[in-house]
């Protein structure tokens, strides 16, 4: 489970996550994607969401495998799958740990952002050196 995830989170599901059809809303593992992502820019790239260069989400793709269900404990793993000039990518994946099975796989490729000229930017190298940092362990 989470195999080749260093990042991971890990969370009880809440009821606001669940729709009428008694499981988590497909919207709820996106968001969990946008804040696990989020964290992970401010504690590995080490950035602050108010500065002046950051990301912005140029493509989502979610596969969703099985439905996780209220209050079931939910790992979810984060890493950066790919890096090019001006984007890279994160994988992530929704694990149930209760039923130990995968409920999804998330992608989404990134931006790298100069939000005072609101422009794109060559991803900054202590970006990429910092991620190679992080993941390499594995």
């Amino acid at each position: 489970m989470l195999a080749g995830y260093r990042y991971v989170r890990r969370f009880r599901v809440p009821f606001a996550d669940i729709d009428m059809l008694r499981h988590v809303n497909n919207t709820a593992y996106i968001r969990w994607a946008e804040e696990i992502r989020s964290e992970y820019f401010v504690e590995v790239l080490a950035e602050d969401i108010t500065s002046s260069r950051g990301i912005i989400m140029a493509r989502l793709s979610a596969d969703y495998e099985v439905a996780a269900y209220y209050r079931e404990q939910v790992a979810i793993g984060c890493r950066v799958s790919r890096f090019g000039r001006k984007s890279f990518d994160f994988s992530y994946e929704v694990w149930s740990e209760d039923r130990e099975l995968r409920c999804a796989t998330i992608l989404t490729t990134i931006v790298a952002m100069n939000y005072e000229t609101n422009a794109s930017i060559v991803i900054p190298e202590e970006w990429r050196t910092k991620v190679a940092a992080f993941e390499e362990p594995l």
